[in-house]
């Protein structure tokens, strides 16, 4: 029973860890629709945001389009 319960808990926790990356993979859908000027103000380019969403669901596409946006701020 103790095993049982443990896993409800993990079951519990991952709750808003899927939520959040469902908020995260929506918020990058209206990343993709800015025009290019703008994408180009935040540090990314347009094949970066459609690189992050073509990934695994379960990967933050915001994550890794800060983590490119930042790359490119430390290479100028």
């Amino acid at each position: 029973m103790p095993e049982f319960a443990s896993n409800i808990r993990l079951g519990l926790a991952a709750v808003p860890a899927v939520f959040r990356a469902f908020k995260n993979r929506r918020q990058a859908h209206y990343v993709a629709d800015l025009p290019d000027y703008l994408l180009a103000d935040l540090g990314i380019k347009r094949d970066d945001v459609h690189d992050a969403l073509n990934t695994d669901w379960r990967q933050d596409p915001t994550y890794q389009l800060a983590v490119r946006a930042a790359k490119r701020r430390r290479a100028r």
